[in-house]
């Protein structure tokens, strides 16, 4: 009986080590519910995110003449972010939405003070119309506005400030306006 009970305290103490050994070379995870996404706990100490993919809200013109939120996967590093959703925004429309002009283009995507830079090719300022100009600035500000370090956006075109679109007043950087979203 003895030498039956040491063999299954040996089995145990060496699965016990065993589950042990094989969680200490493994990077630790934690999941942030508020934005879905995964980071190492080397990168929580750097404030950097992993690069993998992650659930990202960008809006879109609806039917009733609103924006409305769409959830798209995307991967790549955290500072890279808003450029990819931009791009996934503005350069892969749904076929038939015409919320922006055919041939735009995102350039770049710069962050400074809790302000977001958009650098757009020229096709930017074709846009005509109030509305439609209203529901393309406020898909990108509204989409952009998602992420946490992004309160306001600027509007660029080849490095050059725009101020005025569609008769919609860009001197200061537009924030976020609940009022278009659906």
């Amino acid at each position: 009986m003895q030498k039956k009970m040491t063999q299954w305290t040996a089995v145990f103490l060496l699965l016990g080590g065993l589950t042990f050994l094989g969680g200490c070379g493994t990077p630790s995870t934690t999941v942030h519910p508020e934005n879905q996404k995964e980071t190492t706990a080397a990168d929580q100490k750097s404030g950097k995110t992993a690069s993998q993919a992650a659930g990202q809200t960008l809006y879109r013109a609806g039917k009733n003449g609103k924006l409305k939120a769409q959830t798209v996967k995307l991967a790549g590093a955290k500072d890279k972010l808003p450029l990819a959703v931009l791009k996934e925004l503005v350069e892969k429309q749904p076929q038939g939405d015409t919320t922006f002009p055919k041939g735009l283009k995102v350039n770049q995507v710069t962050v400074k003070d809790k302000v977001a830079t958009v650098d757009f090719s020229r096709e930017f300022q074709t846009r005509r119309g109030d509305h439609d100009t209203l529901l393309m600035l406020y898909a990108v500000v509204d989409t952009l506005t998602e992420f946490p370090e992004i309160q306001s956006v600027k509007f660029t075109v080849k490095g050059k400030p725009v101020t005025v679109l569609g008769g919609q007043d860009l001197s200061v950087p537009l924030q976020r306006d609940k009022k278009y979203i659906q």
